[in-house]
């Protein structure tokens, strides 16, 4: 093969793959480690050699791809669903975001997360109140594995059944 047939079969395994990188961003917010993660499988499976970076950095660039988006996204939806700062910090880790901007985003919506606490424990134990320490302590273990701190367990845990969350 000459040098030209190589650099054309470059630039169309280059342009396949950000086609691929559109796609997986098409379908949701991905962070930069996620996606750089697919797209390397990706290229072992085909054989192709592209300049990753290149390509990553291209997307941020043009905006469709962010992590401060991202981070937006997972921590809403996840303490939407329950769960507490710890478990996301940890969700943080696992997608390749900056701790600190994890920290930032937290701050920045504003969660109530004693409320999150006592909502979940309502949720998963109902309004009843923990009446023997074995109940207590399965609650508690409970909102520990959903990432919520000691405080916010204990004020959950205490919480009368008219209190609000």
């Amino acid at each position: 093969m000459d040098k030209l047939s190589v650099s054309i079969d470059s630039a169309k395994q280059a342009s396949a793959l950000r086609y691929q990188a559109i796609g997986l961003l098409a379908r949701r917010e991905q962070s930069r480690s996620e996606l750089q993660r697919k797209l390397h499988l990706r290229m072992l499976e085909k054989g192709w050699d592209v300049d990753l970076e290149h390509l990553l950095d291209e997307l941020h660039r043009q905006g469709l791809q962010s992590d401060l988006r991202f981070s937006e996204v997972l921590i809403r939806s996840k303490a939407n669903a329950g769960y507490g700062p710890s478990r996301l910090y940890q969700w943080g880790v696992q997608y390749g975001l900056d701790r600190e901007l994890v920290h930032t985003q937290m701050q920045e919506q504003q969660f109530d997360w004693f409320a999150n606490a006592l909502k979940q424990k309502r949720k998963h134990c109902g309004l009843s109140l923990a009446v023997n320490l074995k109940e207590r302590a399965k609650q508690a273990r409970y909102l520990y594995q959903r990432g919520f701190a000691q405080e916010h367990i204990y004020y959950a845990i205490e919480a009368l059944p008219d209190d609000r969350p």
